[in-house]
């Protein structure tokens, strides 16, 4: 009886090895018609050389890079049965991301509505992939981050800057390490937080909210599962997948308990602002039947997540890069004597006559897009500049890998703002940098970001004079957004004017 029971078992599970080696094997054929490398192993695809690269202080847009080199750009990767299409040419990037009209990658978007079973962005704008839905929450949302509705919140960015000026003269010595990077996090927190959500999170040398930590755990988690999806199974992984369920419950939790104030405030007739957070709530009013209390939350987590940690680490880049390049320090800190002087309060009209700055800013984002990558896929068969891509194919527009080869832009690697003025002989094809994305997913957020680091950086240029610490390294964070892996250290003295 136990031979036979025995006999059995090894037979099912040889079934069961032989349907997965098939299904692999047929999934993987589809495709090799597309130029790529060979895969390291015939079950995980090129994981182990996207380790590798990780393992040597790269990113995973790092072997994209690597890669272009030999087999173009266009090309395919596999990640164990999955196959994904890598897009850095600029052409087939407008292809995909505007007049191709491909939606959102049902897979990959997948990674961010649940993280190990636990509801993450759910349904909200920036995961929602049925195109009614996502219509009707962007139509509506939309609104409030127009520009000529964003110019109200100008004092608001303003006080903040100024507390974050007060708070670096403590230690502007001249000496004292001053880690910008998890500044900056406090600051865009506390920000994101007054201005769209009315919560005020005291002040900015208090401690920090437990949703920054928490945020950045689910952010973490979100790139494992993506060059790692066995991460989701794997035995030895239990304690940190319960992490990562736990810190994401805390972040519901705690936006969900603000919901429920801000329903009690409106039935008792207190006034409420009209913020963002009334914008998501009046989805509901508006959508009953689509927009659940759940899929609100969901709104309010994704902005947590996008609107906080992009803004910092692109103000943390930014520094980094200035203070790399002295010449371009200068010229900018220039800029904003003859235009702005030492006023304390920044109009967006103001910032709107600093050129330089918003040269300065598109060529941060192109070597350093913090949200560094989209996906998209095939709603059936599509010949993507003369590519037979089958449907259902995934394809991974890579904003970082595409602007730092040379097939794209002259000298990629050099920081270079004036590729970005008028008249710049040195021009390349828009699609080669799109840090905010394009077409109908262009980032809704971007003016938002971009008068809050304007008016942030102004500021600094203003009132301090700063230096890079010697030695910091320039290594990666692999993590969903970038981010330096060490921080950002520098030593802050007072403006001393000519």
């Amino acid at each position: 009886m136990f031979v036979e029971v025995f006999g059995i078992v090894i037979a099912l599970c040889i079934c069961v090895l032989v349907s997965a080696a098939w299904y692999t094997h047929r999934q993987h054929q589809k495709y090799d018609h597309l130029p790529g490398p060979p895969r390291d192993s015939f079950w995980s695809g090129h994981t182990a050389s996207i380790a590798k690269v990780i393992e040597d202080g790269g990113i995973f847009d790092d072997y994209f890079i690597e890669l272009s080199k030999k087999y173009g750009l266009i090309y395919r990767i596999c990640l164990w049965t999955h196959v994904i299409v890598i897009i850095l040419d600029p052409a087939l990037i407008k292809d995909v991301l505007v007049t191709g009209n491909h939606p959102k990658s049902k897979l990959l978007y997948s990674s961010i509505q649940n993280l190990f079973g636990t509801r993450f962005m759910g349904q909200g704008l920036e995961s929602q992939i049925d195109r009614k839905h996502w219509i009707l929450q962007r139509m509506h949302l939309d609104q409030w981050f127009k520009p000529h509705f964003l110019r109200q919140f100008a004092s608001e960015f303003n006080e903040f800057a100024n507390q974050f000026v007060e708070q670096l003269e403590a230690g502007a010595d001249g000496r004292t390490d001053v880690e910008m990077l998890s500044l900056f996090n406090r600051l865009t927190s506390h920000l994101l937080n007054k201005v769209a959500f009315n919560i005020d999170l005291g002040p900015l040398h208090g401690v920090s909210h437990s949703y920054t930590e928490n945020i950045k755990i689910g952010l973490k988690a979100m790139e494992a599962i993506t060059s790692n999806p066995i991460i989701t199974i794997n035995p030895f992984q239990w304690r940190y997948r319960q992490k990562v369920r736990e810190a994401i419950r805390s972040v519901r939790q705690s936006a969900r308990q603000v919901m429920i104030e801000r329903d009690v405030s409106k039935s008792k007739g207190d006034y409420v602002p009209h913020d963002l957070l009334e914008y998501i709530m009046e989805l509901k009013e508006q959508h009953p039947s689509e927009m659940t209390d759940d899929v609100l939350l969901d709104n309010f987590i994704s902005f947590l997540v996008a609107g906080q940690e992009t803004s910092a680490n692109t103000m943390g880049f930014m520094l980094f890069l200035l203070g790399k390049n002295p010449d371009c320090y200068k010229k900018l800190q220039h800029e904003i004597d003859e235009n702005v002087g030492s006023v304390s309060v920044i109009s967006l009209d103001e910032i709107e006559k600093l050129p330089y700055l918003d040269m300065v800013l598109k060529e941060t984002l192109r070597l350093y897009p913090v949200a560094k990558q989209t996906a998209r896929e095939t709603a059936k068969d599509y010949n993507l500049g003369g590519h037979f891509l089958p449907a259902g194919t995934d394809m991974i527009v890579s904003f970082y890998g595409t602007s730092r080869i040379d097939q794209n832009i002259n000298i990629p690697t050099k920081f270079r703002p004036e590729r970005f003025g008028i008249g710049n002989s040195d021009r390349f094809n828009k699609y080669a940098s799109t840090p905010f994305s394009s077409g109908p997913h262009t980032c809704i957020g971007r003016k938002f970001a971009e008068i809050e680091i304007k008016v942030t950086m102004a500021k600094i240029m203003q009132n301090f004079d700063f230096e890079l610490l010697p030695g910091q390294s320039s290594e990666l964070e692999n993590s969903v957004t970038l981010q330096m892996r060490g921080g950002i250290h520098c030593v802050f003295r007072p403006r001393q004017k000519e």
